[in-house]
């Protein structure tokens, strides 16, 4: 009966907090989640917020892998002041039941169609050209839409170019820097789940850019001088000349070790390696044998 006339009364005359369920991953809590959070709180003047957070195997079945797990991401979700109380886990896709036991008055969410499962950019795109050509309708699969139709739904709207795969796309463009950076403190290839090999690549690169940018901005403060030319311009070039070729042969025997270390890891190079040292000593204590032959 109560909640027959509040049907028929604005809602931020109600005369009690307006329970509104926002849901997502929320992995990498960004920009955009603080957005529709605060978007949802301010929907009325009086908003009780619960957040529902999707579990990590219906996240890793239906859209992709996470970098947090769901007890980080609902954790996360409680120290954000627009946040009132947080289900996790929440169901992919919400009931009437799910709405009534929680006492749910809205939804909200952007208002672009969301099925149950996530296809790529490409597929979606490939898709719609179909749809073009044939001149048919999209498949009615959002699972809000029942939602929609009830009226029981807000639309936020989302915070362009800022999302969690904008992010690990920004990680990935500058992959090697950060790995460099991780080995520099201490992170093993092991934690990283990288090859030897391939950290040591990347450290050396990295040593080397290092290197040469230390070259060029010596170089800069060479020529760059408002000083005359003379012993102290020489000085500088042999303090130049020396540092460069102490920087050479630090690389060049951290190169040398690495490629040791890299030979040692195939037994058969190893073998091979082994005989061509003793063939030329075996052939030489013949043909030494074979002299003093000949000489007796």
């Amino acid at each position: 009966m109560k909640r027959e006339r509040e049907a028929s009364v604005d809602p931020n005359d109600w005369d009690r907090p307006i329970r509104v369920y926002a849901d997502g991953v929320y992995d990498l809590l960004h920009l955009g989640h603080m957005r529709q959070l605060e978007q949802a709180k301010k929907l009325f003047k009086n908003v009780h917020l619960i957040a529902g957070v999707a579990s990590d195997e219906d996240t890793h079945r239906l859209k992709g892998q996470t970098v947090q797990t769901m007890a980080e991401r609902a954790d996360t979700l409680r120290h954000i002041k627009w946040v009132d109380e947080v289900i996790a886990p929440c169901p992919w896709i919400l009931t009437p039941e799910f709405i009534e036991e929680h006492k749910i008055d809205f939804v909200a969410h952007d208002a672009e169609p969301y099925q149950a499962v996530q296809k790529s950019k490409d597929k979606e795109k490939k898709e719609r050209g179909e749809r073009k050509k044939k001149k048919t309708a999209p498949a009615d699969d959002d699972i809000y839409g029942w939602l929609k139709e009830a009226g029981k739904f807000k639309a936020t709207k989302r915070t362009a170019g800022v999302s969690t795969t904008d992010l690990i796309v920004r990680i990935l463009q500058n992959y090697e820097d950060y790995v460099d950076r991780s080995l520099q403190r201490g992170v093993t290839p092991k934690d990283m789940n990288i090859g030897f090999t391939t950290a040591n690549a990347i450290k050396m690169k990295k040593n080397m850019q290092r290197w040469g940018e230390k070259v060029s901005d010596e170089l800069t403060k060479v020529t760059l001088t408002d000083r005359p030319l003379g012993v102290n311009f020489d000085e500088s070039v042999e303090k130049l000349r020396n540092s460069i070729h102490q920087k050479y042969d630090s690389w060049r025997a951290h190169s040398h070790k690495f490629l040791k270390g890299f030979a040692r890891t195939f037994e058969p190079m190893k073998s091979f390696i082994g005989l061509h040292h003793k063939s030329p000593r075996h052939t030489s204590d013949e043909e030494d044998g074979a002299a003093s032959d000949v000489s007796q």
